[in-house]
């Protein structure tokens, strides 16, 4: 199995966090359609941190976690 790595860390106040969740829910979907297990690594400590998880745990809900993890 090819796994693929994706890291989002990110320590900063968001000023627009609807623009960039939307982007990023986009994003998190296309990457889980198109590999066969994607591994997210997520930062624990600011706005996008936060907005990245929340939103990946959407996605993985929706698409199904089995070709993904999040850590």
């Amino acid at each position: 199995m090819h796994i693929f790595t994706v890291s989002l860390f990110g320590h900063r106040m968001l000023r627009k966090p609807a623009a960039m969740e939307s982007a990023l829910e986009e994003t998190v979907l296309r990457l889980l359609r198109e590999h066969e297990f994607v591994e997210f690594l997520i930062g624990r400590n600011g706005d996008f941190d936060l907005l990245a998880a929340s939103v990946i745990r959407r996605c993985r809900r929706s698409y199904g976690a089995d070709s993904s993890a999040m850590i």
